[in-house]
């Protein structure tokens, strides 16, 4: 079973750039873009803004693109047996089903916090499109090159 979720690119203004942002406390290939699942009762359009208010303090965009179809990944054993150490139960999804949102930040990276509690992300940078996949952590490459595409953002 696939959790519904939303991944959104922030774009600049030219869209040759996408901002990237650290997992707070991952060394190794802790780059991502926002993202997070759909609550019961909540569209994916509600979670799209919500996640971004959570997760980099501001959800002041403007909306470019959304991807006509999901992009899917399943988590690695690795993932899933990290999850059931924290949590003391098994994860009840073998990975997730991703909405992918291409926006632009209506007032610039000044608009970034991560004064949520807790926060996810501790850094951002502006990283060629091209270059995005590099920093993603290794199982969710495939996915994020299939909804960069999705977004026209990639070939």
């Amino acid at each position: 079973m696939y959790r519904p979720n939303v991944c959104i690119v922030i774009t600049n203004q030219k869209q040759t750039e996408v901002l990237m942002f650290h997992r707070m406390g991952v060394v190794e290939h802790g780059w991502q873009f926002p993202q997070g699942g759909v609550d019961s009762g909540e569209t994916e359009e509600e979670a799209f803004f919500r996640e971004l208010k959570e997760e980099i303090g501001t959800n002041d965009v403007k909306l470019l693109k959304v991807s006509e179809n999901h992009v899917r990944y399943k988590f690695p054993q690795w993932v899933l047996d990290q999850w059931a150490l924290r949590k003391g139960k098994k994860k009840k999804y073998s990975g997730q089903e991703q909405r992918w949102y291409l926006v632009r930040l209506n007032q610039g990276v000044e608009a970034i916090s991560f004064d949520a509690h807790p926060a996810e992300f501790d850094a951002y940078e502006w990283v060629a499109t091209e270059n995005a996949l590099e920093r993603i952590i290794p199982f969710k490459r495939d996915a994020y090159q299939q909804g960069l595409k999705l977004l026209g953002m990639l070939d």
